[in-house]
């Protein structure tokens, strides 16, 4: 996609203020054995402090991790992990709605931008830059797109990888089972010794996974409107290494992870659902 001047601008800002989130937010939280290093530990009794927690961990892991803590109480861990998971996504549901939407209209009229970006391949100047970015501009004013609107999904990054450390960083996690599973050691660790039972569960992450990523996919395949372009064609080798990635993770990292990125793929997979028929296809009937 062509992106003006001032577009290229914007997003190279919000590409270094996302790197230092996620900088802030990435700092290691096992030890070489895959064990929860003490320091990184939060319990009840570790103290809401800007100064020992950090920027990052004070407005975001902690509070998700005491919220883990409190839903805990109702049994088990694993409710607090599921229930937290949940509970933040559906926080963040008003921009994922919107930003859902906007994705769509765009991929619905990526061959219309492909044959404009064919119309001037190969053409340098600066007249026919501008005449270029001026059809681009007419497409997404006919078709009531806003060029930023599909950007906002990166506004809840720094929300998911709270949540992502919060569950690593929960202490009570490392002695707690689920269904006889131990969610404090690697499924990859357990697997070495014998205890298939958790081939099950990375499985059920790499299903997930796959089906939250191709969703959109699926559901756009509704409208008559769908034509396969070559970025979506793309797409599809880099949504399987994206399933090979999250798998790899899941079977290195404690089992707890497997239950966040499973909560997180089937709440992806039930939520695109819901804008395609709530949003988009009713909004379209009226």
């Amino acid at each position: 996609m062509y992106l003006d001047q001032r577009t290229k601008k914007f997003l190279k800002v919000f590409a270094l203020v996302a790197v230092i989130f996620v900088l802030v937010g990435c700092t290691s939280n096992l030890d070489k054995n895959g064990h929860l290093i003490a320091s990184r530990a939060i319990t009840e009794s570790t103290p809401w402090s800007l100064s020992e927690l950090g920027f990052f961990d004070f407005i975001l892991t902690y509070p998700i991790a005491r919220g883990i803590l409190f839903i805990s109480k109702l049994g088990n861990v694993a409710y607090g992990v599921v229930g937290m998971t949940i509970f933040i996504n559906l926080l963040i549901l008003p921009i994922m709605i919107k930003s859902t939407e906007s994705t769509q209209k765009m991929q619905l009229l990526q061959p219309e931008m492909e044959r404009i970006q064919r119309k001037y391949a190969g053409r340098k100047d600066q007249a026919s830059q501008m005449r270029q970015t001026a059809e681009i501009q007419a497409l997404y004013k006919k078709h009531n797109i806003s060029m930023f609107s599909s950007f906002s999904t990166f506004l809840t990054l720094p929300i998911m990888l709270a949540v992502w450390q919060a569950v690593q960083r929960v202490e009570i996690l490392y002695s707690s089972t689920l269904f006889g599973l131990k969610l404090g050691i690697t499924p990859m660790s357990a697997i070495t010794k014998g205890e298939w039972a958790y081939i099950v569960i990375v499985a059920l992450v790499g299903l997930t996974q796959y089906f939250a990523i191709e969703i959109n996919s699926i559901m756009l395949k509704r409208n008559p409107r769908y034509k396969v372009s070559r970025q979506q064609q793309s797409m599809k080798t880099m949504n399987i290494v994206m399933t090979v990635m999250i798998v790899w993770f899941a079977v290195s990292m404690p089992t707890a992870m497997s239950l966040y990125w499973i909560t997180t793929s089937l709440i992806t997979i039930a939520r695109t659902i819901y804008i395609q028929l709530y949003h988009i296809e009713k909004k379209k009937d009226k």
